[in-house]
């Protein structure tokens, strides 16, 4: 496989074994309409794979225990845990301690119903599932109807108390409102506790030590895949703050499935869509006009630095089959032109 290969495979911040397609020669592809029918599905072949090759780090898990009113666990509940985005339902069943367990859950809003003969169905109220969390929901059924329904039945634990990782997660209008130079997501480590950028002096890559490691020993994940460079364990892909759902900073005492790096793992997901159509257009503008001028360049009489930087968008998410199947999209572009004055200005000769 060449280079040119392995840097794209890099690109998509996933986890896949690469491999090398060599497409058959003429005479089979004489005529274009199979030519292009036969492209359509190889290209579906190669999503499909690395669709199931991708690493699973970017999910949750949703568990709890169901009760009765006198606080007796009640086993053989069917428990339906429902993405209210995508619609997309797992379901389980509590053991005989009324326990139940839901893994590899997408990131994103959850309901839980629970479900039982002799007992009303139980609805929970929406909560919001992180990267790496273990979400406990209890749910407390009451006696009647199957029939009837109660919504809010469930109640989130407020202390993460099952899972040990010390990290902390940015969503929401958060990620688009916060003032970052340049667009750059990874300046939100710089939020946590316990992150502090590197020095002059450091020869590693990267620009951020986490609780006292180095900076190029980081683990970065996108969608759950590797996003570290191979050749200096740097940063590959950084998407732009309206493309990502999630921004994920693991400190330490992160769990087995975070292997490879020592020093911190920064792991982003990207949104994934949903069952209604959501879009976005953005444009940052910088330019002389908006700018101050230095305090330096007063000081010699030098006008201000001519910064221009445009940095634009859109991003678009929706329904491809409702219920079924959903896309997100996004694009993005940047101009950007610097020009230093000299102190060969007349002003500056005139100081002289």
């Amino acid at each position: 496989m060449n280079s040119s290969a392995q840097h794209r495979s890099r690109m998509f911040g996933m986890q896949y074994i690469s491999r090398e397609i060599v497409l058959p020669k003429a005479p089979i592809f004489r005529s274009g309409r199979k030519f292009r029918l036969r492209i359509v599905l190889l290209l579906l072949v190669v999503m499909a794979v690395s669709a199931v090759s991708s690493a699973q780090n970017a999910t949750g898990r949703i568990f709890g225990t169901v009760y009765d009113q006198q606080g007796a666990v009640i086993p053989a509940v069917q428990i339906t845990v429902t993405n209210t985005a995508t619609q997309d339902a797992r379901t389980a069943t509590t053991n005989g301690e009324g326990y139940f367990q839901v893994l590899a859950l997408p990131i994103g809003n959850y309901k839980v119903i629970a479900e039982h003969t002799g007992f009303r169905t139980m609805i929970s109220a929406e909560q919001k599932l992180l990267i790496n969390q273990a979400l406990r929901i209890d749910v407390k059924m009451e006696v009647g109807a199957a029939k009837q329904t109660v919504e809010v039945g469930a109640e989130a634990a407020a202390v993460e108390t099952v899972n040990a990782t010390l990290g902390q997660s940015i969503t929401g209008r958060t990620l688009t409102d916060m003032p970052l130079n340049g667009r750059d997501m990874l300046d939100l480590a710089l939020l946590q506790p316990g992150v502090t950028e590197g020095n002059d002096d450091n020869g590693g890559a990267g620009n951020y030590s986490i609780a006292g490691g180095r900076t190029d020993s980081v683990t970065f994940l996108l969608d759950g895949g590797s996003n570290n460079d191979l050749l200096d364990n740097s940063n590959l892909l950084d998407p732009n703050p309206d493309a990502i759902a999630e921004f994920r900073l693991l400190t330490s005492d992160y769990t087995a499935e975070y292997g490879r790096n020592g020093g911190g793992v920064i792991s982003i997901v990207t949104k994934s869509g949903g069952n209604q159509f959501h879009g976005s257009l953005f444009e940052f503008l910088r330019n002389r006009d908006l700018d101050a001028n230095d305090y330096f360049n007063k000081q010699q009489g030098l006008p201000r630095l001519d910064l221009k930087r445009n940095q634009y968008g859109a991003t678009l998410g929706g329904p491809i089959v409702k219920d079924k199947a959903c896309s997100s999209s996004r694009i993005r572009g940047s101009d950007k032109l610097r020009v230093y004055p000299t102190t060969t200005s007349q002003s500056f000769r005139k100081r002289k």
